[in-house]
């Protein structure tokens, strides 16, 4: 096996790592994100003077931890495959993985950082750490890197070093507006255009949010409701406008993969938009192909490992275009004991086909390096 080459068999599309304060030590102290824990336990990810996460970080960072009790757990007690990557290879030997693409679990709310040049510090040093973080092994371990949008030329640069200097063959955006700008405002045309020519596929995950504006966040409050809602409506309008205002059609070779929002929206919102083409299609010039076309071209969705319904979507949504995340370290990930949900879920499908599912269809959304399996 070549360096760097990965045998296409079982590769998680969604795993997460989970920051430790040293991640960011060699920041300045208004860039730096520090932790304050309350008299109750609760962390408090603080960057200046400015909120961006509020957790139990723990349990967030244990699965098949409870969210709201009155238990707490700190950071240093999370799950240790989260932030030593060593123990997180012995997992994913546990668990038959034989690679993952890592997303963040605090970075992922560096989106509502409102200092611009704080959210740039903040993406280079953890793309930085993550870097040394699959050092660990880089036939398994693969980053998706953080970009800055609240500064898109800086944003574009970033991910340029992420992929040619730290070998990161993704890029995460949220869904949710940054700075006030949706995800296919035109300042984040030079993302777009870097992304494409470097061959990044660009992963969107949401994360349920109080500190961040989120679809459902102007009804009454409540963590159940805001984080069954914002994690799939939140991918559905990205998904909509991404189509709707020509970046896919400007952009066809880019790859978009709809991350930890459940995969059963998919055929219902594509059927959705294309009847929505035939009475409303003239206020979009830029599509140019009906959604579901963009889609079949250039977008993944993830399914969860017990979604029931994956099966019988698979032939409406195409095989082909379905990944899986394990969610691992998080509270709500299932370990031990994933890929064999996994595969229980996807038994009734033809043998090819559950091949994909494991780990073809990630390997090609996001070019890694494959070998003979």
């Amino acid at each position: 096996m070549g360096e760097g080459a990965v045998v296409m068999g079982t590769v998680d599309a969604d795993g997460h790592v989970l920051e430790p304060e040293a991640a960011w030590a060699g920041l300045p102290d208004r860039h730096r994100p520090r932790v304050e824990r309350d008299g109750h336990g609760l962390e408090h990810v603080m960057v200046g003077d400015q909120e961006i996460l509020a957790a139990s970080l723990g349990l967030l960072g244990t699965p098949g931890s409870r969210m709201g009790g009155q238990e707490t757990k700190p950071l240093e007690e999370a799950l240790p495959g989260g932030f030593d990557p060593r123990c997180r290879l012995a997992d994913m030997d546990t668990e038959g993985i034989d690679a993952v693409v890592l997303y963040p679990t605090i970075g992922l709310y560096a989106w509502g950082i409102t200092d611009p040049a704080a959210a740039v510090a903040v993406a280079r040093a953890y793309n930085d750490w993550l870097a040394g973080y699959c050092s660990a092994d880089r036939r398994r371990l693969f980053g998706a890197a953080m970009v800055p949008l609240q500064d898109p030329p800086a944003a574009a640069r970033e991910l340029r070093r992420a992929h040619e200097e730290l070998g990161f063959p993704a890029a995460f955006m949220r869904p949710n507006p940054c700075l006030g700008r949706s995800i296919a405002d035109p300042a984040h045309q030079v993302i777009w255009d870097t992304a494409e020519e470097l061959g990044v596929a660009i992963g969107l995950h949401e994360g349920s949010s109080v500190t961040l504006t989120t679809l459902g966040s102007d009804r009454p409050f409540n963590p159940l409701i805001l984080h069954a809602v914002s994690h799939p409506f939140e991918q559905m309008l990205a998904c909509a406008q991404l189509m709707a205002f020509g970046v896919m059609e400007r952009h066809p070779t880019l790859r978009f993969v709809f991350l930890e929002a459940n995969g059963g929206w998919a055929p219902f919102w594509l059927q959705r938009l294309d009847e929505q083409v035939h009475g409303f299609g003239d206020y979009c010039p830029e599509m140019r192909l009906r959604p579901s076309e963009y889609f079949a071209r250039q977008c993944w969705i993830s399914f969860e490992i017990d979604e029931a319904t994956l099966p019988a979507l698979a032939p409406l949504i195409g095989p082909e275009r379905i990944v899986w995340g394990s969610d691992y370290p998080h509270h709500d990930a299932t370990f031990p004991g994933a890929t064999k949900e996994l595969r229980e879920t996807i038994g009734p499908l033809p043998p090819e086909e559950q091949a994909r599912i494991l780990g073809g269809n990630a390997v090609e959304l996001y070019r890694l390096p494959a070998a003979p399996g």
